[in-house]
């Protein structure tokens, strides 16, 4: 059976490569203040350090309203949206 790609574990254990090849476009960053973000993964690429191989778990995120560093993490694919990503 495959984990729920909403689980926070699942996606933690992907890589950023794993994800694009899927389809997706954003990662969804979610922290317990409230705070939704969904960051482009061609722009996540873009950050030193991260490659499609890099584990999207292993990469920090800080929430700029708490500044809790332990946001949830999912994916989203928003294909219709402005902007959009095409490779």
């Amino acid at each position: 059976m495959i984990p729920s790609p909403l689980e926070n574990d699942y996606w933690r254990t992907r890589s950023a490569g794993e994800a694009i090849d899927q389809g997706y476009a954003f990662l969804r960053l979610t922290c317990a203040c409230g705070r939704i973000t969904d960051y482009p993964l061609p722009l996540l690429l873009q950050r030193r350090g991260v490659t499609r191989d890099s584990f999207i778990g292993n990469i920090g995120f800080k929430c700029q309203k708490c500044g809790s560093t332990q946001p949830g993490i999912g994916v989203t694919s928003q294909t219709s949206a402005p902007g959009y990503f095409k490779r």
